[in-house]
């Protein structure tokens, strides 16, 4: 089926900076965290095929299109932000070449929006990676009447340089609008992954890379007499080429197999117009988790925002306070890039409330929702009594409950955990598991944590192996975990499946401490 989306909003978001213009929201993504050794998820992706007509894909390329595992796969790689990435790999038999050129014509499109990918390029002369997009009436009306967007080109013999370009009727091929980001010193995009992105509005397209914008497009300023056809649906394509009129065959220096590495591709929604600053802010951080190891004492952590747009992590900023709307103790401590810190000035026995946010060079994130937690008591006879159920598990009807009770008069660290992954994994073995189940924590009717991947949070590993839990082994699972520190009272845990699927899932609760 194919999905076709207008992805533009309208919305104002409260930050602790004040008022600001929203967010891009993600609608659409492939993270390549399938399988190792797997081809792209078929739903998502389709291929083209051999030489192209005419041969060599209009530009004399010397590479035959497969749809081979030789040639596009996911592949390990510990530079990826969740340890696995799509490979497109160009392969030299006896001069021969193969690669894979993959799209989303068929299965997605979308108009208006931010394109985004982390990618790491090959090396060597002779290598053409991009990332780019095609108007979608491409079979009925032609290239370049259909539209390019080229999000990021790169040739082997200029490597500290990508180019950013726009193709329609009036500007194409070797006229197309296109500007460069050059690397300082020399030094070569082969060497490590960065973020390239174009923010595509109505009326302009901002090229960007690892979050600074090198590049802006404007209908206003296309040359008289010539079309903007950015108005319509367009298709997602990552290719490999070898060869080819601009960047020349491979020389003897260039050694095969090479690989294009993508960490992911994600599409976000946009505000109707940029912000000033043409740049985002990153999003909150994420699985933040707060528990008291000892009296007067709360060690908190989290994990990197899910986006932060391309630029880097500078700071984060935690905050506590007595009340969940922060407007009560308000406690702040900027702690550098760390992403955890232990509070020594907690109270024996009372409740506080954290977040987090995240700062980069393009601003600062909105604050993580907040997260309780008690300090414990110098001496405590609260008991809790070790809770796990094992059940089939999906969404609506099929989610798995458990309850549990802190008794007595003083706060009490649980550790919850939701295994779907882990115990598909030997020794266990259990068929037919939930690959992504998701902890939520409720008093009342209230929400008061969640969480939907452990992360390979070293604060849970510990406290499972001091309760005797079976250990997880793999820290890129979506098996999901809180460590807490709960004032005494009634508790619900719900794991449901965030994608809508269904599957087995394990609910276990420790007594921590």
């Amino acid at each position: 089926m194919l999905r076709a989306l207008s992805v533009s909003v309208a919305a104002l978001s409260v930050g602790i900076g004040g008022i600001r213009a929203a967010q891009p929201q993600l609608v659409w993504s492939d993270e390549f965290n399938q399988s190792i050794g797997t081809q792209p998820d078929p739903t998502k992706w389709s291929y083209d095929l051999g030489v192209g007509t005419p041969p060599g894909w209009g530009n004399n390329e010397l590479e035959t299109y497969t749809n081979s595992t030789s040639n596009s796969l996911v592949v390990s790689d510990p530079a990826a932000t969740d340890g696995k990435a799509l490979a497109i790999r160009a392969q030299n038999a006896n001069g021969s070449y193969t690669s894979a050129r993959i799209k989303t014509s068929g299965t997605f499109t979308f108009k208006y929006g931010r394109l985004e990918a982390r990618a790491r390029v090959p090396s060597g002369v002779g290598c053409w990676p991009a990332f780019w997009a095609l108007g979608s009436n491409n079979p009925t009306v032609g290239w370049p009447a259909c539209g390019e967007i080229d999000v990021m080109e790169w040739v082997g013999q200029t490597p500290s340089h990508v180019k950013g370009s726009l193709h329609a009727t009036g500007y194409s091929g070797g006229q197309s609008l296109n500007a460069d980001d050059v690397l300082p010193g020399d030094a070569s995009y082969s060497d490590g992954y960065h973020v390239f992105a174009v923010d595509w509005y109505p009326d302009q397209i901002i090229f960007s890379m690892d979050g600074t914008v090198y590049e802006v497009r404007k209908e206003s300023d296309i040359p008289p007499g010539s079309a903007w056809p950015f108005v319509q649906p367009f298709f997602i394509i990552l290719n490999f080429a070898v060869g080819g009129d601009w960047p020349g065959p491979p020389d003897a220096n260039t050694i095969f197999p090479q690989d294009f590495r993508i960490d992911y591709v994600r599409v976000y929604s946009l505000p109707t117009t940029p912000p000033a600053s043409l740049v985002w802010a990153p999003t909150p951080p994420t699985n933040l988790l707060a528990y008291s190891p000892s009296s007067s004492q709360i060690s908190v952590s989290w994990q990197a925002p899910t986006s932060t747009f391309g630029a880097s992590i500078s700071a984060y900023t935690l905050q506590r306070a007595s009340d969940a709307a922060f407007t009560q103790n308000v406690s702040s401590w900027n702690l550098g890039t760390a992403t955890s810190y232990l509070d020594n000035t907690a109270q024996p026995g009372s409740s506080y409330y954290y977040r987090v946010s995240a700062a980069t060079a393009d601003g600062t994130s909105d604050p993580s929702g907040p997260v309780p937690a008690a300090a414990l008591a110098a001496s405590s006879t609260s008991k809790l009594v070790d809770i796990s159920t094992r059940g089939f598990v999906g969404t609506g009807t099929n989610a798995l409950v458990g309850g549990f009770v802190v008794g007595g008069p003083n706060p009490k660290t649980v550790l919850v955990r939701a295994s779907g992954p882990a115990i598909a994994a030997s020794p266990f073995n259990v068929p037919g598991t939930l690959s992504d189940p998701q902890l939520q924590l409720y008093t009342g009717s209230t929400i008061i944590a969640t969480n939907s991947g452990w992360g390979g949070n070293s604060l849970v590993s510990s406290a499972a192996a001091n309760v005797g839990a079976f250990a997880w082994t793999d820290p890129t699972s979506l098996d999901s975990a809180l460590l807490m520190t709960l004032a005494p009272g009634s508790y619900t845990v719900v794991v449901s499946g965030v994608a809508g699927d269904t599957g087995v899932s394990l609910l276990e609760v420790y007594d921590v401490q």
